[in-house]
């Protein structure tokens, strides 16, 4: 019986409406440091998501749009091998350099655009296959035919997404920086994906997670030192972006100051076996 609603239409023109065309040619190897500097802010949220998922040691797993490794570096903490796929070279890049410094080397970096048409041909097949924040969320039966046993996605869920938050620090110093104060509408959310996934066959589990981007520092300049990867921040409105980081910091019980911009995730997987075409 066919569904009353058609979430797969739905789901792909919401996708559309979230990624304006001027991304699409963005070159994101210039944000590779910003993208550098926020996943360093919310590690320990990312091991929260990487924990949760169904991952075993012996598996291979595909990470589409990696970026600088938030995912694919506790990634291959728990699993045999991760390919981080990316269209970007400074994004690997960096990407391999978090992967050292974590002392993990079954990271294979693979310079490659999700959309082409050889996509899957040169990605190839994995038991795991995961799309964080990417590209790889607007076709997932797609990231489905790449993975022998999971697909796993991960998004903002009805919160403050990296972009928004990063242009908070940057309020009143670059045009329509300032995170927007409408209220999100529930209707038009993860719950999109999930029914389309449970139209397609899947069975998915989702798991919310409270989440955030952090840090501890000893004083106030240690932070506003800190945190200029946000931008190139002239001098005549450095008092701004302080005042900005100001918002976001709050004195702890040893004289230090915490940073934390709260917000939260969703996770969805589900077993590519289940979605037949």
């Amino acid at each position: 019986m066919q569904s009353l609603i058609n979430w797969q239409l739905l789901h792909k023109r919401l996708s559309k409406k979230k990624r304006p065309e001027s991304e699409f040619l963005l070159n994101w190897d210039e944000f590779a440091e910003m993208y550098d500097g926020m996943i360093r802010l919310e590690a320990r949220f990312s091991e929260q998501q990487v924990a949760c998922l169904p991952i075993e040691a012996s598996d291979t797993v595909v990470d589409i749009g990696s970026g600088p490794g938030r995912l694919s570096v506790p990634l291959a903490h728990r699993a045999q091998q991760v390919t981080a796929v990316d269209a970007f070279p400074n994004m690997l890049a960096r990407c391999m350099k978090n992967a050292k410094n974590a002392g993990v080397d079954n990271i294979k970096p693979l310079l490659q655009d999700w959309e082409a048409e050889d996509a899957l041909e040169q990605i190839g097949m994995h038991d795991i296959a995961i799309a964080s924040r990417s590209v790889g969320l607007a076709d997932l039966k797609k990231l489905n035919k790449i993975a022998r046993k999971y697909a796993i996605i991960i998004a903002f869920a009805n919160a403050p997404s990296l972009k928004q938050i990063h242009f908070e620090f940057l309020e009143g110093m670059i045009p329509n920086a300032k995170r927007s104060k409408k209220t999100k509408d529930r209707a038009f959310s993860y719950n999109i994906t999930y029914n389309m996934l449970y139209d397609m066959g899947a069975e998915p589990n989702v798991l919310i997670l409270d989440d955030g981007f952090e840090a501890i520092y000893n004083t106030k300049q240690e932070a506003y030192d800190d945190l200029t990867f946000m931008g190139n921040i002239q001098p005549d409105v450095e008092h701004l972006f302080h005042q900005n980081i100001d918002k976001h910091l709050t004195a702890t019980e040893d004289n230090r100051w915490k940073l934390f911009c709260p917000t939260r995730s969703f996770v969805m997987w589900w077993k590519t076996s289940d979605i037949v075409e």
